[in-house]
């Protein structure tokens, strides 16, 4: 039977956990925190509901390092406090840089089988640090830009008065401000937008003021509520899923790059995932306006990766 670690209960890794808990795909879940009581809180009051005819018995504990030596998934939401009056991540990097490396280094020396999906803030930048420790790469993702474009297609659908799941779009690059919503690959159930537009008689849909948004609406999340978790969380579960399953799904997620010559960093591409993490980053063909913003995005990153180390 399959085993999740979760390192980090905040509000992010405790919703993972409700979320995942309704998954029905693990035997076993470990919680890792240092504020031990946190853990061991959780732990009970996820188990509390395990009386109800529709939640599976699962052995939710928390536990330490040595308990994920046969861990299947690993999911690292731990961070530092974000600033509520301030919802740049970057201003996370300097700590999360202490804070990812020790949890890599931790979990390196107990397994190097577990797929390690990396949600902690920047993640881009994160993502690049795991990978300094001795792990295979590929088994090491970030969450990445698969919010933003979740995000992406529900605007889209929104102004067309259609069903998200019907626009078939994607956002790669950063995640946060330099995200790149990549409209050269939009369609609207195979169709190009101006074809979309003329049979359905929608008014031309404005794509500066949509990708000018793309990172300002989970900034209105987080000055409205403190934070987010909810649809992170919905985005791992997904991932979590995908890859138990086997369903070979292809999604924008973050790994260490070195496509179009932008080596010695990380950001978001369409990548392939099966049971083993990461199969393939696909380069994708941008138009030249796309290449220029995956460019600054690159060099934003690395920026973001150096100010960590200082």
């Amino acid at each position: 039977m399959s085993k999740l670690g979760i390192i980090g209960l905040g509000r992010v890794g405790t919703q993972v956990l409700t979320d995942i808990q309704q998954l029905n795909l693990f035997s076993e879940i470990v919680l890792i925190d240092d504020r031990g009581d946190v853990a061991s809180g959780e732990a009970l009051d996820h188990n509390h509901s395990q009386g109800l005819i529709n939640t599976a018995h699962i052995n939710i504990h928390s536990g330490d390092y040595q308990d994920l030596k046969d861990a299947d998934f690993i999911v690292i939401a731990a961070s530092e406090p974000t600033d509520k009056n301030n919802g740049d991540r970057t201003l996370l990097a300097q700590g999360n840089y202490t804070i990812i490396k020790g949890i890599m280094s931790q979990i390196a020396q107990v397994t190097q089988d577990a797929i390690v999906l990396l949600i902690s803030n920047p993640v881009d930048s994160m993502v690049y640090f795991a990978n300094q420790i001795d792990y295979p790469t590929h088994k090491i993702i970030g969450t990445g830009t698969a919010l933003e474009t979740s995000r992406f297609k529900t605007i889209i659908a929104d102004h067309y008065q259609i069903d998200p799941k019907n626009v078939e779009a994607f956002v790669i690059g950063e995640h946060g401000a330099h995200a790149i919503p990549v409209w050269s690959k939009v369609r609207i159930h195979g169709m190009e937008l101006s074809e979309f537009e003329a049979l359905n008689h929608s008014p031309a849909i404005d794509k500066a003021h949509i990708t000018s948004i793309i990172n300002e609406v989970s900034m209105d999340v987080f000055h409205q509520k403190g934070w987010t978790n909810a649809a992170i969380s919905r985005v791992t579960s997904y991932l979590i899923q995908s890859i138990a399953l086997n369903q070979r799904t292809i999604t924008p997620l973050t790994s260490l790059s070195t496509e179009y010559g932008l080596e010695d960093g990380a950001y978001s591409l369409p990548t392939l995932i099966d049971k083993n993490g990461i199969v393939q980053r696909f380069a994708i063909t941008l138009d030249k306006e796309e290449q220029e913003q995956l460019n600054v995005a690159h060099e934003y990153i690395k920026q973001t990766i150096h100010m960590a180390q200082q």
